[in-house]
């Protein structure tokens, strides 16, 4: 979590903010080009570092086809306007694939909080997945509503505004819920939980050990 949050909101909100200063300082062109530039820079360090970046591909892919018809129109407005239009295509896939038995969540899983396979292949763990996808769906549907009104309503600046606000603290709280959903299942599970229990055990054991044996070596050198 302590990682997978600051990767999310780079991801997502990343973007939107390259784009405003090379918008603002530059030009829409800018924008767009560096916002680009970003998500090829963070897709390559992410590979780097061997992680599947299944999010980080998702991301690229997105702002390329935003990028392509956001140059095409030279518009600011155009640009962020289509985050709208990639919100309910979002929304629309994850409830889709949700209603055929196919919770999203469960592919994004590994990379946020990785489970051994006894554990991803369980049904604990398949109910936990359906609950957090229809959370994420309805998440992205609604947002897709805000950003609409804000479209039609205020001005570009400040629906920007409303896009960051809609973003980066929603994504962060989401994911934080998540992680608790899933361990909180697992914990109230009757196959897992004397599993956890024992597993947490051992390592509290393990790590009195570690403490012992480094202090040990400390007393030798102070002497009586």
């Amino acid at each position: 979590m302590r990682s997978a949050g600051p990767r999310l909101v780079r991801d997502a909100f990343g973007p939107l903010a390259t784009f405003y200063l090379g918008w603002k300082l530059i030009g829409v062109a800018a924008g767009i080009l560096l916002a680009v530039a970003l998500g090829v820079a963070v897709f390559v360090h992410e590979r780097r570092r061997g992680r599947p970046a299944l999010i980080v591909r998702v991301a690229l892919l997105l702002v390329l086809i935003r990028a392509t018809i956001g140059l095409s129109a030279d518009s600011a407005r155009v640009y962020l306007g289509l985050e709208i239009v990639t919100d309910t295509l979002i929304a629309t896939a994850v409830l889709g694939l949700l209603a055929k038995g196919r919770p999203l969540a469960a592919m994004f899983a590994g990379e946020v909080y990785p489970l051994p396979p006894e554990m991803s292949e369980s049904r604990t763990f398949t109910d936990a997945m359906t609950r957090i996808t229809a959370v994420w769906g309805v998440y992205f549907l609604l947002r897709a509503l805000v950003r609409l009104v804000a479209l039609l309503t205020l001005s570009t600046d400040h629906y920007v505004l409303v896009s960051a606000l809609s973003d980066a603290p929603f994504l962060i709280a989401i994911l934080a819920w998540s992680v608790h959903y899933t361990s909180k299942a697992f914990r109230n599970s009757e196959q897992w939980a004397p599993v956890i229990a024992r597993a947490e055990a051992q390592q509290t054991r393990a790590e009195a050990q570690q403490t012992r044996a480094q202090a040990a070596p400390a007393r030798t050198v102070s002497g009586p």
